[in-house]
């Protein structure tokens, strides 16, 4: 059940409980008021037999087994059966002709065991409650060889309740399978989303790693490989294989000091060591320590992103000297790499080219960041990462003067 059902499912036990109890206080009633004004009507003795209905109300409000609900129907018949031959038995023809007062201790059961959310069991309990509490009058009525009119009202009633309780089941079970389709649709979204977002990942990796290195290697002269080239051939290959970067423990990527005063983080000390052993000359400035607060993922795709940046400096801009800029602010690190090259026009880059789109863009995008790229045939280019700290590493924001 929701918590939207959970309610309107109050709702209907309240009102279901509330009118069984009215009707069997109205029983007592009649009963009581016939005896007073009509003492020859010996008809109190039928107060016995609205009892165990009246003990049993409490529980039928709860989740009954089959036997228990057996049970119940069972008391109740044969308490019914027994006010209706009292009262048949002791009353004048009014009683036989207007069967008001039979109806009672049956509308008493039969909205009992209406529970406030029907299942099949239930429907099944209250037709049960509706034809025992017939047959028990019935009963009666022979016995007593005084033959009631046929009681209508408590057939509509019953019917009434019937009625809700279909049309209750059968809206749930609509909704229970429209919620599941929503829930499959949902899942197939993630999964398709997740599939994307793996394509993507592995678009970049290879483009990073087996398409750079083999263009790096196209414009070797023939010889043996410089061991930088070397050992960002043996790191690619193992990021490939496993999904992560090369261990530093095997030599390439130590974090070393920016500058040889404050230390990078591992992913980004990786690339700039990258872009050094290709030959570039890479200057860095601002507040680098600002990079130590970032979280390990972010840093990561920092660093990736940086390294992508860095190799295509080397082999499209038509220089060697880069400027890596950091600044730090409250909520979010701010990372400026630029060159004085020859520059590009974005729009004239093909669709099949992933190197800018995923490798840069959208890898600090995936991260939770920003990331912009300035350039221009013949102005050089600039990438600006904004990327989020880590959590801890919020600095609170700067009180503003009042004026």
């Amino acid at each position: 059940m929701t918590a939207l059902e959970r309610p309107a499912a109050g709702a209907v036990s309240a009102a279901t409980l509330a009118f069984g109890v009215s009707a069997l206080g109205i029983a007592v009633v009649l009963v009581l008021l016939r005896s007073a004004y009509l003492p020859a009507d010996e008809v109190w003795p039928a107060l016995a037999f609205l009892v165990p209905i009246a003990v049993l109300m409490p529980f039928a409000r709860r989740r009954l087994g089959p036997w228990a609900t057996a049970l119940h129907l069972a008391v109740g018949a044969v308490s019914i059966g027994g006010y209706a031959f009292v009262v048949l038995s002791q009353s004048a023809d009014a009683v036989v002709e207007s069967p008001f007062i039979l109806a009672l201790p049956q509308l008493a059961l039969i909205y009992t065991v209406a529970p406030s959310v029907m299942g099949v069991g239930n429907l099944v309990a209250i037709a049960a409650a509706y034809l025992l509490g017939q047959g028990a009058v019935l009963a009666a009525a022979v016995a007593t060889a005084r033959f009631p009119d046929f009681d209508g009202f408590t057939a509509v009633l019953t019917a009434v309740v019937l009625a809700v309780g279909v049309a209750d089941l059968i809206t749930r079970r609509r909704s229970a399978r429209d919620s599941r389709s929503v829930e499959r649709a949902r899942r197939e979204a993630d999964v398709l989303a997740y599939q994307r977002e793996v394509e993507a990942q592995v678009i970049a990796l290879f483009h990073d790693t087996v398409l750079g290195e083999l263009t790096l290697i196209s414009h070797q002269p023939p010889g043996p490989l410089p061991p930088g080239l070397a050992d960002a051939l043996r790191r690619d290959l193992a990021l490939i294989e496993t999904g992560k970067p090369w261990p530093e423990e095997r030599g390439f990527g130590t974090p070393r000091a920016a500058s040889d005063e404050i230390p990078l983080p591992t992913p980004v000390a990786r690339a700039v060591d990258g872009g050094r052993m290709r030959g570039l000359s890479i200057d860095l400035a601002g507040d680098l320590a600002s990079l130590q607060r970032l979280a390990p993922d972010v840093a990561e795709a920092v660093g990736l992103a940086l390294e992508q940046v860095l190799v295509n400096t080397r082999r499209h801009a038509g220089t060697d000297k880069v400027e890596l800029v950091v600044d730090g602010a409250a909520r979010e690190v701010v990372v400026m790499v630029s060159d004085a090259g020859v520059g590009f026009e974005p729009a004239s880059v093909g669709s099949d080219r992933f190197g800018v789109q995923h490798s840069i863009l959208g890898r600090i995008e995936a991260a939770g960041g920003r990331a912009q790229l300035f350039t221009a045939p013949g102005s050089g280019t600039a990438y600006l990462f904004s990327v989020p700290p880590a959590p801890e590493s919020v600095w609170p924001e700067p009180e503003r003067a009042s004026g």
